[in-house]
């Protein structure tokens, strides 16, 4: 075997806190990242530095923050950036040092691939399907992948929500000239086969689990290894097999315990009006749904979302199990994380890529040789600071590339969950505002949104100037907005000088 230490990374796509040990859904089932939580550490107050996939990754695969750089968008190329481009990913950085590193599914964010970083193998491109489909060739976007027929309402891809048995059956449309179909289709738009429960194709995550596996399985016997495993679920469509829908009876499926009516109704207008591309999305995809079934679709999507976690929790259960009982369990790092959190309904929200908590927190798991087991952290920690620990877990320079690195290694947290570390006391957040924040045309900081959080509070500071402040000791699920308490005054005071401080 190789003498290491190695590091299994693994990512998930729109994962809150809804998984054993961390409380966000009382229903949850995820009993492979249970396991993972009772050899490692799980830290309870980690924040993703953008909410939404495409500069989240951007941010935490470079290890600059999105202040620095200018990217809070998605809609081009991370490396159209004057700054990314420059910055070795830390894939990069292990590959320059003599690690083998490999990789299959959603790593990198969609389309923006750099397949030169696995030096020793790639598996899977992500493949987010399978979809219905209406019989015509899809044009732009998405195209004619088209509705489900057990849906009340025509689904966009962000609010499909189905199992696999709920083969797809589109009919004609003699309106569009659409000739109907039926079956599920994958990205490309080839036929995925689906006859029964036991003779269908393998989704995505189903065969990154599986590559992962045979990748750990294997001896390494000339250099240590870096294995990147992307698992696309809970990301929309909410398809998985029957099977883990059938662990939440829809008569038994519990909305999430966070949601008060009208407790919106106290945030900022500017979130509420939405002026950029997705800042209003979670409010118009909760309105879709209460307009097309209320409470009841609400409890489908809760549902679909629950089971896709557990479906995504088998899958890369597949690759933990695999390094557990094969030659590498104790010389190598386990990471977990998501890029971001997503809501359940909660504020009238049904998204990411907003400031509150259930966007912006974010599971993250850390086991290997020298950590403690079964412990959890409460300090305020980024996505950001996932590269200098790796560095510091693998003994890379932490002196990656031509920038210095925003974020500070947690290992020390990760070993001692009550010692002190290097870092700052606060984790801050931020989405983009004005404009498309894109690559070639980095936002500008004045103008956007931020967040930051303590271990006791997050304060949010929109570029409108208007403000919320919650006190997540007695108001955890972020209802009452304490911005004009004077009893809250220094310490909303104190918050606000930690993001200037931190971002400005």
């Amino acid at each position: 075997m190789s003498e290491g230490p190695n590091l299994l990374f693994i990512c998930c796509d729109d994962l809150n806190d809804a998984i054993g040990g961390l409380g966000g859904h009382p229903q949850a089932q995820t009993p492979n990242l249970d396991k993972l939580c009772e050899r490692g550490v799980r830290f309870l107050n980690c924040q993703s530095s953008v909410p939404i996939c495409g500069p989240s990754r951007a941010s935490c695969l470079s290890g600059l923050a999105p202040w620095t750089t200018g990217y809070y968008g998605h809609n081009d190329h991370w490396k159209g950036n004057a700054l990314l481009a420059v910055q070795p990913s830390f894939m990069e950085h292990a590959g320059n040092h003599g690690y083998g590193v490999y990789g299959t599914g959603k790593i990198f964010h969609n389309g923006q691939d750099k397949m030169s970083v696995w030096n020793r193998g790639h598996g899977h491109s992500v493949d987010w399907g399978p979809w219905s489909w209406d019989g015509q060739k899809p044009g732009d976007g998405w195209g004619s992948f088209a509705g489900h027929q057990d849906m009340p309402f025509e689904p966009t891809p962000d609010t499909l929500f189905a199992s696999l048995d709920q083969v797809p059956d589109i009919p004609a449309d003699p309106e569009t000239g659409a000739p109907g179909y039926r079956g599920w289709r994958n990205d490309d738009n080839s036929p995925f086969r689906y006859e029964s429960r036991d003779d269908r194709d393998m989704m995505n995550d189903e065969l990154n689990g599986q590559w992962a596996a045979e990748v750990l399985s294997r001896p390494h016997a000339d250099e240590p290894f870096m294995l990147c495993l992307g698992i696309g679920r809970p990301h929309a469509p909410l398809v998985a097999p029957q099977e883990y829908f059938d662990m939440f009876p829809l008569d038994k499926v519990q909305l999430s315990p966070q949601i008060l009516e009208g407790h919106v109704e106290d945030c900022a207008q500017a979130m509420r009006e939405g002026n950029t591309s997705t800042t209003d999305w979670g409010f118009r995809k909760y309105k879709l749904l209460y307009e097309n079934g209320g409470e009841e679709t609400l409890r489908r999507w809760t549902q679909a979302y629950l089971a896709c976690i557990a479906f995504a929790d088998a899958c890369l259960g597949k690759a933990l199990d695999a390094l557990w009982s094969g030659p590498h369990a104790d010389n190598t790092y386990v990471i977990f994380v998501s890029d971001n959190g997503y809501h359940m309904g909660e504020k009238e929200f049904l998204f990411k890529n907003s400031l509150w908590e259930r966007s912006a927190r974010v599971p993250l798991l850390v086991a290997g040789p020298g950590l403690a087991r079964g412990e959890e952290c409460d300090q305020p920690v980024s996505l950001l600071d996932l590269y200098p620990t790796i560095n510091e877990f693998l003994g890379l320079p932490q002196d990656s590339g031509p920038l210095p690195l925003d974020g500070y290694s947690f290992a020390a947290l990760a070993r001692d969950p009550e010692s002190d570390w290097g870092g700052p006391p606060m984790a801050v957040t931020a989405i983009g505002c004005k404009g498309p924040c894109s690559a070639a045309d980095p936002g500008k900081v004045e103008d956007q949104h931020f967040s930051i959080r303590s271990r006791t509070h997050r304060y949010l500071r929109y570029a409108s100037g208007e403000e919320e402040l919650y006190d997540h000791i007695n108001d955890p699920y972020e209802w009452h907005n304490l911005k004009d308490d004077p009893a809250a005054a220094d310490v909303k005071a104190a918050l606000r000088q930690e993001l200037d401080a931190q971002v400005f």
